[in-house]
């Protein structure tokens, strides 16, 4: 027995096995309907999976007499479901972790805030990334989530850390200077840094085919990075900052 598939024609020995097994002996009953569970192993990208199952369940049920239907129950893969939103308690738990790791470090329980606060910012991009390029999220865009947790919050590291370098140099010195000169400093390794994360993320997005895991990876996390140096350039001063050392008091002239 021979199947056309993308107009080649394939034989069923070449890409499957058929044996005679015993069934089950037990007849399992559901809402009055007799039910009988099949299941096959599939071993490629998930996206042909899904689109072959559906595309065999539609002719399959267009052969079987009245009464009877064929449906999927769901895949099992890595125990993703879009029900299940435990996983993304595990995010809270790494910022938290983040949080007690920085408060240590710079002494202060202000600092680490603003270094939180960029991760959301960072979230954007995935989220505008997977918008525009119509990407199914699933658990390649939420590892995209817990590697941002880790890569965004160095650059805002690296800028606080020597944010208070010069402040503790030059305590006259306004907070808003200081935070520019922090940022042109710093601006070299951070900018490096992210291109050479997003250049060793294209390899995960090379090929024809979308693969489910590693190609929402890459996107999500590159769209996530560049939305993090914009968040580093412009938010992460407003957050660390106070309004009145970013927005200088207008001086009066009284004249007698």
């Amino acid at each position: 027995m021979s199947r056309s598939m993308n107009g080649k024609n394939y034989k069923i020995g070449e890409i499957a096995t058929i044996a005679p097994g015993q069934i089950p002996q037990n007849i399992i009953k559901e809402q009055q309907q007799y039910v009988l569970y099949t299941q096959f192993d599939y071993i490629g990208a998930f996206q042909q999976a899904n689109s072959i199952l559906d595309d065999e369940l539609e002719k399959f049920n267009k052969d079987l007499p009245l009464g009877y239907r064929a449906q999927s129950e769901g895949y099992n893969y890595f125990g993703w479901g879009k029900s299940d939103n435990k996983q993304y308690l595990f995010l809270g738990v790494i910022i938290l972790i983040i949080f007690f790791m920085t408060s240590i470090l710079f002494n202060s329980l202000t600092q680490p805030l603003a270094i939180i606060f960029i991760i959301p910012v960072s979230y954007i991009g995935v989220f505008l990334t997977f918008y525009l390029f119509k990407l199914n999220f699933d658990q390649g865009g939420f590892a995209s989530f817990v590697l941002l947790c880790g890569i965004t919050i160095n650059a805002s590291i690296y800028l606080i850390t020597e944010y208070n370098r010069i402040r503790r140099r030059k305590p006259l010195m306004s907070p808003a200077k200081a935070y520019i000169k922090s940022w042109n400093i710093k601006i070299v390794p951070i900018f490096l840094t992210i291109i050479s994360t997003i250049l060793g993320l294209i390899p995960f997005m090379a090929g024809l085919g979308r693969e489910s895991f590693w190609f929402p990876l890459g996107a999500g996390a590159i769209g996530g990075l560049v939305m993090s140096f914009v968040g580093s350039y412009f938010f992460l001063p407003l957050f660390l900052l106070k309004r009145r050392s970013i927005i200088p008091k207008s001086k009066k002239k009284v004249t007698r």
